[in-house]
């Protein structure tokens, strides 16, 4: 049986839904494919989440990040050694997909015992470095270490798969950025880095977008309320995702006079208390709503019940919220140059799209649409096993 290995750090469990879209993938390669799939990820339980088996393998790391990859070395010897007490035979193995930079060291690892093995990476990011993670990332030792460590990692691994054309941009233009980036965290730690070569732009590339399950999200207008116009955001509350753009675009549009609008902000963290502030200071509490933090294969209701999604990210990936809520019949408005962008249709991007931080534009689009309701239409698949599928196809001959 030949298996393929997934190295991720966060693959959903019993407790915690986090990694919903590794979990997705690899369950769409199971469906769509012979190999026997093995999730690995640091930790130390070992579980099997709906017919997929996930080990856990002990990490030595340092804290925030500081000098990234320094127990690559020890980490490799430590992980080879788990994999062979868990029967796995090194021969059988065909692919090692690994999910971030760094991870990268593990599926290398296994190459050297078997030198068939095709070793993937994969980027879930702006940032496909990680390099803004951590309290010292501007530091310009720690920064160029671990930009260098990644880099001599990434020029051996046999294929870059990248989540959306800005994430493979600023993947090849690193360490400088892509010329559309405006991220200010991002820009400022790349200013640290010095004398690194980028990646050849001939290296094998491969953009894969986040998939959906659409057996799971699909429409359902049962769920819609007729009485009121509900515009829902699924995010963390960090800055870069635009609650404050988003809020303030709902504040002009409510003292317009659209009464019947209803705004839904699902997530926690650190901004969400400034976002509070700005409802209460600009009296918007009975038109903003704060549901509960519901299960990944849950969400379809809470998609169902909205009207238009509008995530205003302005460092985004990709973006699986986005192609979730077209998978259930609602359409989505995000920002130029970000990753979910280039699914939309591109005559139709000016009617979708604004650029960040531009509120005033949002809520033009927002009242189009509920004045006209506009058709929003994609130009690239979203079907989980569409994508996969045609991906697997792709490393047959790699």
């Amino acid at each position: 049986m030949d298996f393929y290995i997934c190295i991720t750090p966060f693959f959903p469990s019993t407790d915690s839904w986090r990694g919903a879209y590794v979990y997705d993938q690899v369950k769409a390669i199971q469906r769509n494919s012979n190999y026997k799939i093995i999730v690995l990820k640091p930790g130390n339980e070992d579980y099997v989440i709906d017919g997929v088996s996930v080990y856990g393998f002990r990490v030595k790391s340092t804290r925030s990040f500081l000098f990234e990859g320094l127990y690559d070395s020890y980490n490799a010897k430590q992980f080879i050694a788990r994999v062979k007490e868990l029967g796995i035979e090194l021969n059988n193995i065909t692919f090692v997909h690994c999910h971030t930079a760094h991870f990268s060291a593990y599926g290398l690892a296994l190459k050297r015992y078997n030198t068939d093995i095709k070793v993937l990476v994969q980027y879930h990011d702006l940032d496909p470095f990680t390099i803004r993670n951590g309290i010292l990332s501007n530091c310009y030792i720690n920064s160029n270490y671990r930009a260098r460590s990644a880099m001599k990692l990434l020029r051996q691994v046999d294929l870059h798969v990248c989540i959306s054309e800005p994430c493979r941009d600023n993947l090849l233009a690193f360490p400088k950025a892509r010329k559309e980036e405006i991220d200010h965290k991002y820009l400022s730690v790349l200013k640290t880095i010095k004398g690194i070569r980028p990646l050849d732009s001939n290296n094998n590339i491969y953009i894969l977008n986040n998939g959906v399950d659409v057996s799971i999200f699909r429409p359902n207008d049962e769920k819609k309320q007729t009485d009121t116009f509900r515009i829902g955001c699924i995010a963390n509350f960090v800055e870069l995702k635009g609650h404050m753009v988003l809020l303030r675009a709902f504040d002009i549009l409510i003292k317009k006079g659209y009464h019947n609008m209803r705004l839904s902000l699902l997530g926690t963290g650190p901004t969400r208390k400034e976002c509070e502030e700005f409802v209460q200071q600009n009296d918007l509490t009975e038109y903003v709503e704060w549901p509960k933090e519901v299960s990944h294969e849950c969400l379809v209701d809470y998609y169902n019940t909205l009207n238009l999604y509008a995530m205003p990210s302005s460092f985004e990936g990709f973006g699986c919220v986005y192609t979730e809520a077209a998978a259930c019949g609602v359409p989505f408005i995000g920002c130029y140059y970000n990753g979910a962008a280039e699914c939309i249709e591109p005559t139709e991007r000016d009617k979708w799209l604004i650029k960040p931080g531009d509120y005033v534009k949002l809520a033009e689009i927002i009242e189009s649409y509920h004045t006209n309701r506009n058709k929003h239409h994609l130009c690239k698949p979203y079907d989980i096993n569409i994508l996969i599928a045609d991906f697997l196809k792709y490393l047959k001959n790699i």
